[in-house]
C-alpha cells in the first residue's frame, strides 16, 4: 500500500479555514478537517496539537492573503465594455465571495465570544484593519475606480463613484445577510433573478417617465 502524500501546513490551515467559515467551530471537527486535505486526523496533530490552536492558526493575521473576485476590474476596458455584463459579474462573483468571508467572520465572532477573548464591543474580522487597505477596502476602490473609468467614456452617468461603489456592494452584501443572518426570504431568491433587478434598477432606474404637465 502506498504512502499518502504528504500535506503542507499551508493546505491543512486553508482547509480548517475554509470548513470553520461554513460550519462555525463546534461543528467542524478534526475529522472532517483531515478529510479534506486527504490525511488522518492524527496527522493534523503534527500542525496543531488541539483543534483550539488549529483554529487560531488558521485565522492568524499571516494566513495566506484574501484575494478578491473582483480584481478583474482593473484591466476592464471600461470604454468597450457593456456595463451591465460588468455589474454583473461582479455581482455572481463578489456575493459567493462575501458569504464566505460572512462565515469566517461569524466562526471567529462566535467563538471569541465563547472563551471571552475580545471586548464584546469588538467584532474579529477576517484580515487585519490596522494594515491596510482591507479587503473591503480594496472592494471599494476596485469598484469606485471602474465607475469613474465608465463615466469618463460616457458608459455610465455616476456623479460620485466612492458613493455609488459603496452602494452596489452594500446591495450585494444585503442578498447574503437577508439569506443567510436574517432569512427573510423563504425559499431562497435565486442569485440570477436578484441580480437582473439589480442590474435592471441600477442601469435603467424604477422610476418612470414624468408625465407631461396638462395645459
Amino acid at each position: 500500500m502506498g504512502r499518502r502524500p504528504k500535506v503542507e501546513r499551508r493546505q491543512v490551515l486553508t482547509a480548517a479555514r475554509e470548513l470553520f467559515g461554513a460550519r462555525g467551530y463546534e461543528a467542524t471537527t478534526l475529522a472532517a478537517i483531515a478529510a479534506k486535505v486527504g490525511v488522518t486526523p492524527s496527522a493534523l496533530l503534527r500542525h496543531a496539537a488541539t483543534k483550539q490552536e488549529l483554529f487560531e492558526a488558521a485565522f492568524a493575521p499571516e494566513a495566506p492573503r484574501i484575494r478578491l473576485p473582483i480584481e478583474f476590474l482593473s484591466s476592464v476596458d471600461a470604454a468597450r465594455r457593456d456595463p451591465a455584463t460588468v455589474l454583473r459579474r461582479v455581482g455572481e462573483s463578489f456575493v459567493p465571495f462575501f458569504e464566505h468571508v460572512l462565515g469566517e467572520t461569524m466562526a471567529l465572532w462566535m467563538r471569541s465570544n465563547a472563551l471571552r477573548i475580545e471586548a464584546p464591543d469588538r467584532l474579529p474580522l477576517v484580515f487585519d484593519r490596522d494594515h491596510g487597505p482591507t479587503p473591503p477596502q480594496q472592494a471599494i476602490a476596485l469598484l469606485e475606480s471602474y465607475f469613474r473609468r465608465a463615466s469618463r467614456a460616457g458608459r455610465l452617468r455616476v456623479r460620485d463613484p466612492k458613493a455609488a461603489a459603496v452602494a452596489f456592494l452594500g446591495t450585494l452584501q444585503a442578498y447574503v445577510l437577508l439569506h443567510r443572518i436574517a432569512r427573510a426570504i423563504d425559499p431562497p431568491l435565486p442569485l440570477p433573478r436578484y441580480l437582473d433587478a439589480l442590474v435592471e434598477t441600477w442601469l435603467g432606474g424604477i422610476a418612470p417617465a414624468a408625465a407631461p404637465e396638462k395645459p
